[in-house]
């Protein structure tokens, strides 16, 4: 799936590009951003890896990839969440 944001919308900046492959268990398995304006980084390409679920939602916690051209790693730890109603927090696990 491509995301494009045109100058008369917005978005991040305009002319950013999002781009989202989903592999066959319908989980999103890589991430392409390409920036529309001169900021750094300009292309940022990553892996979605290490699901975990936490209640009813799943998590990609470890994105591995490159940011122009450079090693990057984008991970979350101690994920949780608390649903609407509940006072209790549901801690993330690896999801199957």
């Amino acid at each position: 799936m491509s995301v494009k944001y045109g100058a008369e919308v917005g978005g991040y900046t305009p002319g950013d590009t999002w781009n989202l492959y989903v592999g066959p268990e319908g989980r999103v398995v890589q991430f392409v951003y390409l920036r529309g304006g001169p900021k750094k980084p300009s292309n940022v390409t990553t892996t979605w890896a290490g699901y975990e679920k936490a209640g009813p939602l799943l998590f990609s916690t470890d994105h591995r990839g490159t940011a122009d051209g450079k090693p990057a790693r984008i991970y979350f730890t101690n994920v949780a969440v608390k649903l609407a109603g509940s006072d209790k927090w549901m801690d993330a696990t690896p999801a199957k």
